[in-house]
């Protein structure tokens, strides 16, 4: 049989239950607004029904069984995938507008167009009077300006190589502080739910950490009941929270594991900046993959333009192994203008790699193919044994075009151009009646000019057009100094009585459009080709920016339409959950009323 008091404890139940609703619906309203917020519920359960042997059982009332957050695991995962994706093309976004504003060429901007516009147009000029002084200067001058031009891009593309490398070392210390973040508010949650709590907040905290995380990089996620290791099915009560990135364990319930950027030894690019970073992981030191296939977010983006080579990166196929020198047979890069490896670096050949300290291109005349012959100088080349038809390269294949492979384009370009005018110019005398020197040269680090003696040698040790990058080509200094110093005159055309024969300034302005230098066209349609690759790339992290955040609109939309909180839907709860409460005082009214008629108006 029930108690005497029976329905006031019903009554209670109710007061109390609806009175937690209440507060629910008031934290509710007050945090509609706060940034990763998640709907918070209260869960009422009909308390358990008591025996009575007079009518079977009796509800005993109401209670509020928990307090718990609303979120859809399922959306949170496609939003943090497609945030990677997010984050990634609004990065690369970012740095496709650098460098399409360096190669802008417009009326307002003096680009690549007017600079050699005017320095054709001035040896137009010089075609009708090459003994001209003042017009010899200006045609000089203007070649230097166009040489300087190149100087000019390279050292704002590698600015921006620079920036991307600031920016590894900025995202990667962003990762680590995320991780650890995580790690902690990980124990706060198992604390509290050991206990037999929600830690609503602290897992609404964690999920906003996460949505910053997977702008970085592509996170992987998983939760599960921490369990007896004695008794397997019996559940502790707390949880373990995992987050992966590209299968690597970053958070392992409270603990977390660190990236750490590291310089790199060698450039994998000639024209590489020193000191860019690699990424590996600080405890283990195994190197984290951030060309990978499956990678995404915004260290994939800077990676991308900071290392980006259209996978044209050198690789080939082990032919022969002599002592140190290494043959390789079937290179991709089968010509001077277009070799982008260091002069020295590493060289990986299987999966090891070797320190080398020169090479050598090698054409065979009769079918036209080449080799190449590395000579290695590390101490220990036991392992080079058995390495034959093994797989070589140098660096990493990023198929993404940035500044490694737009440098390496206008090297190129410059090495055809340069080589041609050069070869022109070596037909001909000056008007000092010399023969001509290089006219077109490249500036060493020491400070003295490439003199290109043998133009047909393919050393990295030695005076070629390997040596000659946009950041270092320039007009001889012989030439700069003094006008006299530039032909116009083939030798065998040289008559005393006439000095102002112009044979060789015709083959000179077929550089223009006629002869080919730059991808089977002529010198004009460098600018076009490069542009067009550029404005690919921009409309593609445009599209692809544009695309992914429409679908992370529709999927957040998802999932705000369980999570966030709804201020009218929150008011008619108040007005539910009120008159509820309001039924649960009358309750309590009226068992008084019948209390009171029982004990004190009731008698004998």
């Amino acid at each position: 049989m029930s108690s005497t008091f029976f329905g006031l404890n019903i009554g209670a139940s109710a007061l109390n239950a609806y009175s937690a609703s209440i507060n629910t619906v008031a934290n509710n309203v007050s945090n509609a607004n706060t940034e990763g917020y998640s709907k918070q519920v209260t869960n009422l359960e009909a308390m358990a029904a008591l025996r009575n042997f007079n009518y079977g059982t009796l509800g005993s009332g109401v209670s509020a069984e928990s307090i718990t957050q609303l979120r859809n695991t399922y959306y949170d995962i496609k939003y943090w995938t497609n945030n990677s994706h997010t984050g990634q093309y609004e990065k690369k976004q970012y740095y496709m507008y650098q460098i399409q504003n360096l190669f802008n060429d417009t009326d307002n901007v003096k680009g690549f167009t007017t600079v050699f516009n005017s320095m054709f147009n001035m040896l137009e000029s010089l075609k009708g009077s090459p003994s001209d002084p003042e017009l010899r200067n200006h045609f000089i001058n203007n070649t230097q300006g166009f040489m300087e031009y190149f100087n000019h891009m390279s050292t704002n593309l590698k600015d921006i190589q620079s920036d991307c490398n600031q920016e590894v070392l900025a995202i990667v210390s962003q990762i680590n502080s995320y991780a650890q973040k995580i790690a902690v508010i990980n124990d706060k949650i198992n604390v509290i739910e050991i206990q037999g709590g929600h830690a609503n907040e602290l897992r609404d905290q964690r999920a906003l950490l996460i949505d910053q995380l997977s702008q970085l990089v592509p996170v992987e996620t998983e939760e599960f009941e921490v369990k007896n290791s004695n008794y397997p099915d019996m559940e502790l009560g707390g949880t373990c929270f995992r987050i992966r990135i590209e299968g690597q364990l970053l958070v392992d319930g409270d603990l977390s594991y660190e990236l750490e950027c590291y310089s790199r030894e060698e450039k994998f690019n000639q024209n590489d900046i020193d000191g860019l970073y690699d990424i590996r992981w600080k405890d283990s030191g195994n190197v984290f993959n951030a060309y990978s296939n499956t990678m995404s977010g915004q260290l994939k983006a800077v990676f991308d333009i900071r290392d980006g080579n259209n996978k044209e990166n050198f690789q080939g196929t082990v032919a022969a192994v002599d002592g140190s020198v290494v043959t390789i047979k079937d290179p991709n890069i089968k010509t001077i203008e277009s070799m982008n490896m260091p002069a020295s670096g590493q060289i990986m050949i299987g999966n090891r790699s070797y320190n080398y300290s020169s090479f050598e291109m090698k054409v065979n005349p009769t079918d036209g193919s080449c080799t190449y012959e590395f000579k290695l100088s590390d101490n220990d080349l036991s392992s080079l044994s058995g390495k034959v038809n093994s797989p070589a390269r140098i660096g990493d294949s990023v198929d993404s075009r940035g500044i490694p492979y737009y440098l390496s384009q206008m090297n190129e370009f410059l090495r055809s151009f340069c080589r041609k005018l050069n070869e022109i110019q070596s037909k001909g005398t000056d008007l000092n009646g010399d023969d001509m020197c290089t006219f077109i040269t490249a500036i060493k680090p020491d400070g003295s000019e490439v003199q290109f003696a043998d133009p047909d040698t393919y050393k990295s040790d030695g005076d070629n057009y390997f040596f000659l990058t946009a950041g270092n080509v320039s007009v001889n200094e012989k030439s700069l100094k003094d006008p006299n110093i530039l032909a116009t005159t083939i030798k065998e055309h040289i008559d005393a009585s006439d000095v102002s024969e112009a044979s060789l300034v015709d083959q000179m302005l077929n550089l223009k459009d006629k002869t080919v230098v730059y991808r089977g066209a002529g010198g004009t349609k460098f600018l076009e080709y490069i542009t067009t690759d550029i404005t690919i790339d921009t409309q593609e992290a445009d599209i692809l920016y544009s695309n992914y955040t429409d679908i992370g609109i529709t999927i957040d939309t998802y999932r705000m339409s369980v999570s966030s909180v709804d201020e009218d839907e929150e008011g008619m709860d108040l007005i539910r959950f009120q008159n509820a409460y309001n039924l649960a005082c009358r309750i309590i009214s009226t068992m008084d009323e019948m209390y009171d008629r029982l004990i004190t108006q009731t008698g004998v």
